[in-house]
């Protein structure tokens, strides 16, 4: 009863913040928000906001206007109509940024520390790190790209924000992967990127975890990472890695999995024969996950 109380509290004090839309200045308090309303968080650096920072917008008009969001709060409903936004004070900087260089590349630490709007999960984890000059940034590309409602991912998003382990972490980027073929061309790649850090998140943990055969999970995280490549219509990539494991070593839990990414890569290839021999080792199911990725590529 208590809990469902502040439940009901804090969904009302969010409300509050939306309606009078000023932007969050914990990243914490947002979080929880993002999860609730199944939003990305539109992040910038507090001392960012210093200066001047224009933001470009396409009217209902057909007209780009240029807002300068250090000072001028006219764009806000808008941002909170597709997202949660924070300003992030510096004091966050060091939880942020801790190894983030070594486990994630310099690509994604310096998307984490420039300047530029950062779209973030609700797990504070970057979704576009596309390199964008400050002056160029466009709210309405930046929504179209990028707003997304994370209503397919909430469970494994919650689940893994509860308790980040090898399951949590390994269960939210495989629904990140079928999230990417449910998700525009234009941020697929993206949305793979973010998998994959849930995927490294996962193999972290696995030497402290207690899981029964790891050779087999890693085996079958290797496998999903050939899954990316038939997301991406890149089958013959797929193939030549497939092609480099023995049939022999496949685990019993990743038999399927495997026949699956067979049998795909050559429906995605128009080779029927071979397509074929693979087409009886896999479920019903399977073959409708195989045919969303053959059209999503067609």
């Amino acid at each position: 009863m208590k809990r469902t109380f502040l439940l009901f509290i804090f969904v009302i004090i969010s409300f509050n913040f939306c309606q009078s839309q000023e932007w969050f200045k914990s990243i914490d308090v947002a979080v929880r928000l993002a999860h609730l309303q199944d939003k990305m968080l539109f992040v910038v650096w507090e001392e960012s906001l210093d200066y001047s920072y224009p933001l470009l917008y396409n009217t209902e008009k057909g007209e780009v206007i240029i807002v300068d969001i250090s000072e001028n709060t006219s764009l806000d409903a808008v941002i909170w109509e597709y997202f949660i936004p924070v300003i992030l004070p510096e004091s966050n900087y060091a939880e942020l940024s801790n190894n983030v260089e070594e486990t994630r590349g310099t690509k994604y630490y310096n998307k984490l520390i420039d300047d530029s709007i950062k779209i973030m999960d609700a797990n504070k984890n970057i979704l576009n790190l596309k390199v964008v000059e400050e002056y160029e940034q466009n709210l309405s590309t930046i929504i179209k790209n990028y707003s997304l409602r994370t209503t397919f991912l909430k469970q494994d998003l919650i689940n893994y924000s509860k308790n980040e382990n090898e399951t949590t972490s390994y269960s939210l980027a495989s629904k990140y992967l079928d999230f990417a073929i449910l998700s525009d061309k234009s941020i697929r790649f993206e949305i793979i990127q973010l998998a994959n850090i849930y995927f490294d998140e996962a193999i972290k943990h696995l030497p402290k975890s207690n899981l029964n055969n790891k050779m087999a999970f890693l085996q079958n995280c290797d496998l999903l990472i050939i899954k990316e490549y038939l997301i991406l219509n890149k089958p013959k990539k797929a193939l030549r890695h497939l092609k480099k494991i023995n049939i022999t070593d496949i685990h019993k839990r990743n038999q399927s999995l495997f026949s699956f990414l067979n049998y795909t890569a050559y429906k995605l290839l128009k080779d029927e024969d071979n397509a074929v021999l693979w087409k009886s080792k896999i479920s019903l199911v399977d073959l409708g996950k195989a045919k969303l990725i053959i059209n999503i590529n067609l």
